[in-house]
């Protein structure tokens, strides 16, 4: 709700907030020996991440190793030490970005180690996506102009909500939408919550229930292509799609009674019609903006002039959370002109790789084949549960794909939120199959518990 969360200060009150739960979630019991296994490389790969940002804003004893900029300052007669970073009070102030993230999908896996919790997550997740959707509609149609938590008054140049952008905001409405997905697609057993989980069952409907998940997922995709993202409308409804496709593929051997290949590639069409109609319908705002604009030139100047701050440093980097400080020194003035600052490069992996060099770039490769890896696991060993894990390939996938053309794993507000929904879906991934007990064993169970 503090626009994402990216400016002071908003900032330091969302990380006080979500610290305060991340502190509490280090005393469960981890029970589930995959969970721990997980939980112990996330946190391994964590520290090796956070003590190499730390190590750039050290002093450096042998100046190969430190950023051009300091001996830039020695030669003017400055002396102020030898750093990889080449702001080392920017790449301290940065660190937060990186570690909270990574200890919200650790906590998700912890929280998430029985099937219900899981399932509930999950639900909840899709509510408050729901939730901050209809308050950024309400907000665009009632409330433009009003200044809510931000410094950019609602609706000043595009539908941006309570986030930053509209890019921003394709980001975070594309993840609701597969959150919904997931949830429409869950069979009927899981589409109840459990009588010892909440003290009772909400008494809708099955058909109902579905009715409004449906309604809620097209209310989501029709906000989605409203923002004018070119790639965050594009990419989130194709992943969207292709999810829905995955799961009605994937249909057939989960029971004997599962419907026949040929029934079930003609499913699979008609919901890839059905994302494409849906795009054609709705998505004037996006294609208009595609037709006039296209990509950006301002765009490929700045990575341009990212690639050349990657070159100087290739190894080591100019410092995690340095591009605003960085920039300016291989802007290219002929192609951006001289006015405004750019304080993102538009694309993810030209700007960690530009700040963690490629020692930062093997650490993230690691974590990302990790989560992959995780996921394809649950993808043959899930059934019931299969549509959740098929729906948080499809949100890595989509916010891999927006983080080549936008920023949004670097808002809190987004990298939060995608962290969880990875976390529910890895620990869905990792859950033990327990063999049903048999009806005989279930009554001798019920017997001694009631004696």
């Amino acid at each position: 709700m503090m626009n994402g969360s990216v400016a002071t200060p908003y900032r330091q009150i969302s990380t006080l907030l979500l610290s305060v739960p991340l502190v509490l979630s280090l005393g469960i019991a981890i029970t589930e020996v995959e969970t721990r296994r997980i939980v112990r490389w996330a946190l391994i790969l964590l520290s090796t991440m956070t003590g190499w940002i730390v190590l750039q804003t050290l002093q450096m004893p042998i100046d190969a190793l430190a950023h051009p900029v300091w001996s830039d300052l020695s030669q003017a007669g400055i002396e102020a030490g030898q750093y990889i970073s080449a702001a080392p009070a920017q790449t301290r102030e940065s660190l937060p970005s990186l570690i909270l993230p990574a200890l919200v999908f650790i906590a998700m896996l912890m929280l998430c180690q029985r099937k219900a919790d899981a399932i509930l997550a999950w639900k909840i997740l899709a509510v408050i996506g729901v939730a901050l959707t209809l308050l950024c509609i309400i907000l665009e149609l009632f409330f433009e102009g009003t200044l809510f938590f931000s410094s950019r008054p609602v609706g000043q140049s595009s539908f941006s909500g309570i986030m930053v952008n509209r890019n921003v905001t394709a980001s975070f409405l594309g993840m609701t939408g597969l959150l919904l997905g997931a949830w429409l697609l869950l069979p009927d057993e899981q589409a109840r919550y459990n009588r010892s989980d909440i003290g009772k069952r909400i008494k809708v409907p099955l058909g109902l229930q579905k009715s409004i998940i449906a309604v809620f997922l097209f209310l989501t995709i029709v906000t989605l292509l409203v923002t004018r993202s070119r790639a965050g409308a594009s990419f989130g409804l194709f992943a969207l799609t292709l999810s829905f496709m995955a799961c009605i593929a994937m249909q057939r051997g989960q029971s004997q009674a599962d419907p026949p290949a040929r029934q079930l590639g003609f499913k699979s069409t008609l919901a890839a019609l059905a994302g494409f109609g849906v795009f054609a319908a709705f998505g004037g705002p996006v294609m208009s903006r595609m037709a006039s604009r296209g990509l950006d030139d301002s765009r490929w100047c700045a990575w341009q002039g990212t690639w050349q701050a990657i070159r100087e440093t290739p190894l080591t980097g100019a410092g995690f959370g340095t591009f605003t400080e960085v920039f300016p020194r291989f802007r290219d003035a002929e192609c951006l002109g001289t006015t405004g600052w750019w304080t993102r490069t538009h694309n993810l992996y030209l700007e960690f790789l530009a700040g963690t060099g490629l020692i930062g770039a093997a650490i993230g490769c690691a974590a990302l084949y990790m989560l992959v890896r995780i996921l394809t696991i649950g993808l043959s060993r899930r059934k019931s549960l299969r549509p959740i894990v098929i729906f948080s390939a499809g949100s890595l996938l989509f916010l891999l794909l927006h983080s080549g053309f936008d920023f949004p794993l670097q808002i809190p507000g987004v990298s939060f939120y995608f962290a969880a929904i990875m976390g529910v879906g890895c620990a869905v991934a990792l859950l033990e199959r327990r063999p049903r007990p048999s009806k005989g064993a279930r009554h001798s169970v019920e017997k001694s518990n009631s004696t």
